[in-house]
């Protein structure tokens, strides 16, 4: 089993920004499209942490792996509603930015580092972003 728990520096994207103008929402894709964050996940007990830094900027979303929580997106003013699952080397997070509009990122640990696959509901326009272990 790979360790989750760490700090990841983003590194390169695939198809990020095709992906983004698939929302449909400008407000999110201008506040994605040119971050550089540092990811940290922490893990308390059952209770996991992700912190995303970015220019100065700082998100945190705190859940429980099946349970429905608010996330706050950087830059961005409104919360969602996100669930987190885990399967296996992955954490896979549903988000309902809107009525029509839903995405999934799965995040998938390795010993070097991780890779966040980004899809929604919109399109079949699928991305990634990659991340080095620190």
């Amino acid at each position: 089993m790979v360790q989750i728990v760490g700090k990841y520096q983003y590194v390169s994207a695939e198809n990020f920004e095709e992906y983004l103008n698939t929302l449909g929402n400008t407000e999110i894709a201008q506040s994605f499209l040119h971050s550089t964050p540092i990811i940290e996940v922490q893990q308390n007990g059952e209770q996991w942490v992700i912190t995303v830094n970015n220019k100065g900027k700082t998100g945190c979303a705190k859940f429980k792996l099946g349970e429905v929580y608010e996330e706050q997106l950087l830059s961005l003013p409104n919360s969602f509603k996100s669930v987190t699952t885990r399967e296996g080397n992955c954490f896979r997070t549903e988000t309902s930015f809107s009525a029509d509009v839903k995405s999934v990122r799965i995040y998938e640990f390795t010993a070097d580092g991780m890779t966040v696959h980004l899809s929604s509901d919109k399109s079949d326009v699928k991305a990634k972003r990659m991340y080095k272990r620190l």
